[in-house]
Formats: C-alpha cells, sequence, structure tokens
C-alpha cells in the first residue's frame, strides 16, 4: 500500500517538474508587443501590447512645436512631455485629443514618454 502512495507523489512530483520546464506553471507578463521608429524630428510608436513606459529625447529650441496624434484601441495610456528632469509641461491620457500641439517655451532637452496598461494605440511625435 505504501509503493502505491509513493508512486503517486512520485509522478505528480514529474508532472509539476514538467510543467515547470515547459513554461505551463505561470504565464509570462508581455510588456511590449508592436514596432517604433525615431529620429531627432519623430517618434512613433504602435502597439498591440503596452504595459511599460517607452521613451524619446529631442533637442528642441523655443517657438518649436511637437505634433501629436494618438490612436487609443484599447486599455490605458498616459502621455508626458517634459523639459529637463523637472518640468512638465504636457500631460495627458489620450482620451480627448486625438490631434494636438504643445508649444515650446524655452530651448532645451524635451523627454516624450507614452506609458500603458493593457493598451493597444498608435502615438506620433512630429517636431515641427
Amino acid at each position: 500500500m505504501m509503493c502505491i502512495t509513493m508512486r503517486k507523489k512520485y509522478r505528480i512530483v514529474i508532472c509539476i517538474f514538467i510543467c515547470l520546464l515547459s513554461g505551463c506553471a505561470a504565464p509570462k507578463s508581455v510588456t511590449f508587443n508592436g514596432s517604433m521608429t525615431c529620429d531627432e524630428n519623430h517618434y512613433d510608436i504602435t502597439f498591440d501590447i503596452l504595459n511599460t513606459t517607452y521613451s524619446h529625447v529631442f533637442e528642441m529650441k523655443q517657438g518649436e512645436k511637437l505634433l501629436v496624434h494618438v490612436e487609443k484601441d484599447a486599455g490605458d495610456i498616459k502621455i508626458l512631455i517634459q523639459e529637463g528632469q523637472n518640468l512638465s509641461i504636457y500631460e495627458g491620457n489620450g482620451n480627448v485629443a486625438t490631434d494636438f500641439s504643445v508649444d515650446i517655451p524655452q530651448d532645451g532637452t524635451y523627454t516624450v514618454s507614452v506609458s500603458g496598461k493593457e493598451a493597444k494605440g498608435h502615438i506620433i511625435f512630429n517636431r515641427e
């Protein structure tokens, strides 16, 4: 009788081990599935899944603008445009405006960040 119990325990341990090796024990969270292109004048991010934050840096001059196009299909999106490390010149969720521009108040380094939680969409920043 004890031999049968040991065999069952052995089989359970083997099954658990196989599941762990095959990756079926715990699914891995996907942070990004999409594409990005960027250069000194644009940043374009398209995503079927966005569960993280991506950023791009622009060197901007006073009086220039960032043209922003937002298509949000699902989930939560947060858009942040900062000058330097501290000064936020725009913060939004993409729910209201789909096309807008942001005036650049002074020369400097500007960081645009796109964050998502279970998000799907397309965001474009163009320097004008």
